[in-house]
């Protein structure tokens, strides 16, 4: 019995002595950026049929400014109507917690589990 005991105890202490450290008093170095010179394009079996782009086109002062312009539009667009949007009762009134019209009330014992809202009601 003492023999098992002894062995157990030296396994033990050999054990907690040769654990991982987990807490390195040194960082380690980060690996080095890789960059890339320029982008290769896959082969495909079908390349012959695609075009070659000529290059990039320059662009006027005016066209820009019109893009500019169409651009703008379009997010004013998009703001006003998330704002008529927001502004339905079922967005802007808390009591209809996701639903398009108020929920009924029931009574305790009748109440059922919305997944709308993840309420019962």
């Amino acid at each position: 019995m003492r023999r098992i005991l002894f062995y157990s105890l030296i396994l033990c202490l050999t054990h907690v002595c040769l654990a991982q450290n987990t807490r390195s008093a040194t960082t380690p170095k980060p690996p080095k950026p890789q960059y890339q010179a320029f982008k290769k394009e896959k082969k495909s079996f079908f390349a012959f049929l695609k075009k070659k782009e000529k290059g990039v086109s320059q662009k006027t002062n005016q066209e820009e400014v019109a893009e500019f312009r169409s651009r703008i539009k379009k997010v004013y667009r998009k703001k006003a109507k998330e704002e008529k949007r927001a502004s339905k009762p079922q967005y802007a009134d808390h009591s209809y917690f996701g639903h398009k019209r108020p929920p009924k009330k029931r009574p305790p014992g009748k109440q059922k589990f919305c997944k709308t809202c993840k309420m019962k009601h």
